[in-house]
């Protein structure tokens, strides 16, 4: 990576003085993806389970293999628009056919709603005959943590697992209490507590900051389906990742974590400027190929 990569980053991705508001944010991050080429090779918009998806593919993708993959912003902002370039290099990768959520967002629908149109499309791709051994989910950021909170959905209800997950940055801790919310305040040029924590009362409402479908990092791990965590050591959310591994670790999941040196949040998402997004995911690729294959 050159100096110039991170900082044309950083550029991209600058702190405003003052809070927009959601409408603004989530149309300026609507406008940010708008201004990288698209590499969609194919697209189809469907309805699973009542909510509204998009099968992302080229032509050297598998169809018995299903990447399904939430969209990251907070739980407040983002959508598939946004992440279309993103979630199309990690089916190139893996090979496989990738199925975009667009779960319902907050404040206008607080949690558990995200969580609950995540377990109706995993439901509903079930329903349909696919093999959860073929099924590989994941996400970044806010879309990292509703990976997980699917996963123990599936879990409690008796549904079978995915075949795995990979959680790009995941936000698995909606108390915001972890060490690198100290140690990595200065080095994180994306991530505010205060804004985030304005964001954590917008998603959660009324419900609990400790429930285990919000912070995923408080719950019983044990049984999920395996993990792969890539994190950046710039960001204000490492511990999120690094205490998540710890913890499935301590609960029998297989997990794999890695921190890349000096990348910011969901530096995967900036791939055509950076060499470690692309390093990145070609890593995610490989172990979503290998699980489901």
């Amino acid at each position: 990576m050159s100096k110039a990569q991170i900082e044309a980053v950083v550029q991209m991705i600058a702190i405003p003085e003052e809070e927009p508001p959601v409408a603004e944010q989530r149309a300026a991050m609507e406008q940010m993806a708008a201004a990288f080429p698209s590499q969609v090779q194919h697209g189809e918009a469907v309805e699973l389970g009542g909510v509204p998806c998009e099968w992302i593919w080229d032509d050297a993708t598998r169809d018995d293999a299903v990447l399904l993959y939430f969209h990251g912003g907070g739980y407040c902002v983002g959508s598939i628009a946004t992440h279309r370039n993103l979630i199309a290099a990690l089916a190139k990768a893996s090979g496989v056919r990738a199925l975009a959520v667009d779960y319902r967002l907050a404040p206008e629908h607080p949690f558990p709603a995200a969580v609950e149109d995540a377990v109706a499309v995993y439901a509903a791709l079930l329903e349909r005959g696919r093999d959860p051994s073929k099924i590989a989910v994941a996400g970044d950021s806010a879309g990292g943590g509703l990976s997980l909170a699917l996963m123990l959905s599936a879990r409690e209800r008796g549904m079978p697992q995915p075949a795995c997950a990979a959680l790009l940055s995941p936000w698995t801790d909606m108390r915001a209490s972890g060490e690198s919310f100290r140690t990595r305040a200065d080095a994180d040029p994306m991530i505010v507590r205060d804004r985030l924590l304005v964001m954590v009362g917008r998603y959660i409402g009324a419900a609990s900051t400790a429930d285990p479908l919000a912070s995923p990092l408080l719950a019983d791990l044990s049984g999920l389906a395996p993990l792969l965590i890539h994190a950046g050591d710039a960001e204000l959310l490492l511990s999120d990742s690094t205490d998540l591994a710890k913890r499935a670790e301590a609960a029998g999941v297989d997990v794999e974590i890695k921190v890349w040196d000096d990348m910011v949040h969901v530096f995967q998402a900036f791939y055509p400027l950076v060499d470690e997004g692309r390093e990145s995911i070609a890593e995610i690729g490989a172990f979503i190929r290998d699980r489901t294959a």
